[in-house]
Order: structure tokens, then C-alpha cells, then sequence
């Protein structure tokens, strides 16, 4: 193996960031709500799992995807590695108490060969950010779990509510008898 850079050697290694953006759900398209039919042909609507945030916080129509953008970083190559099978450099960034090594693919001469091996590089890391994006929330739990245990919360709520009802009910007539009285 022969080095393809030599210590001195000013060199650019391609790297990418994040930046943070929302997109609409994939799920619900923005409403925030899922329609689910039943095996009766029942229809009812429940809050979007994929958009939901968790906590106690409310599904919000958006889901967080990261954009990135890619830059070439200048090193200066302070010393080189060679073994049977590749050649590593050590790089000092400019005067900065970081040092860094990298792999002979990894390196590059100039500025624009660096942000085109980037750009390959952002691309596969997009694609798995994009696999990721399609998924739902919580793994673990499907749709028609989601929907059963809504469906037991409207039934538990509806019977709190008609008992609540029932003591309004006898508290304004008890109200009605001390005012007659």
C-alpha cells in the first residue's frame, strides 16, 4: 500500500449535519385523527399514533425528519498508518486540540471531490431516515390496539358521565326541595 497523502499534506474529509424540519404525517395527512373500521363496518375515528409526540401531549399532524447538509472539513495530515491491508492518516484540524483519523477512501485533495463523496454519503443516510419516517410510533402496539383501547375509554367515559348526570339530577332536585322549604 502506498500513502496516497503525506504528512503536511492539507486534506478535506466530507461530512454531513442535521438540521431539524417537520413534515406532514404520512399517517393521517395533517388531521391528526385515524379512521378505523371495525369489524362490525363500524367506523369511528381515533388520535394519529404516528404523529403522536407521547406524554400528554396531542398527536400534532407533523413528524420531526431531519434534513442534512453537507460540507467539506479542512485537516492537515500528521501522520500516516500503514498496514497490509489500507492506509490511515492522523489529522490535526488546523492548530485545534482535536485529532482525528480517517481512511485513505475518506480523504480528498480538493474541496468539491469531498462534498461529492458527501453527497453519496447523505443520500444512504437519507434513505434510512426515510425508512424510519414510514414506521409507526410505537412498534409494538397496531392500529386495532389503538382503536380497542380508545373504544374502552369512550364506554368508560360514557358511563362516568351518565352516573355524574344522575347525581346532578338528584343534587338539583334536593337544591329545589330546600328552596321550597
Amino acid at each position: 500500500m502506498t500513502p496516497k497523502f503525506k504528512i503536511g499534506d492539507n486534506v478535506f474529509m466530507a461530512r454531513y449535519d442535521k438540521v431539524e424540519n417537520f413534515v406532514t404525517c404520512p399517517d393521517c395527512g395533517g388531521s391528526k385523527r385515524i379512521r378505523v373500521l371495525l369489524h362490525d363496518d363500524t367506523e369511528i375515528s381515533i388520535a394519529c399514533g404516528g404523529c403522536d409526540p407521547g406524554g400528554y401531549e396531542p398527536p400534532t399532524g407533523r413528524i420531526k425528519q431531519y434534513a442534512y447538509t453537507v460540507f467539506a472539513s479542512p485537516y492537515t495530515v500528521t501522520g500516516v498508518k500503514i498496514t497490509s491491508d489500507d492506509v490511515s492518516y492522523e489529522l490535526n484540524n488546523f492548530g485545534g486540540a482535536a485529532y482525528w483519523s480517517a481512511d485513505k477512501k475518506d480523504l480528498f485533495a480538493t474541496v468539491p471531490e469531498a462534498v461529492a463523496c458527501g453527497e453519496i454519503q447523505k443520500l444512504a443516510h437519507e434513505a434510512d431516515e426515510n425508512k424510519r419516517l414510514m414506521a409507526k410510533t410505537k412498534d409494538a402496539k397496531s392500529w386495532a390496539w389503538n382503536a380497542t383501547y380508545h373504544r374502552q375509554c369512550i364506554k368508560r367515559l360514557e358511563r362516568d358521565l351518565e352516573y355524574h348526570r344522575s347525581k346532578v339530577q338528584i343534587c338539583a332536585a334536593k337544591a329545589n326541595k330546600e328552596k321550597a322549604a
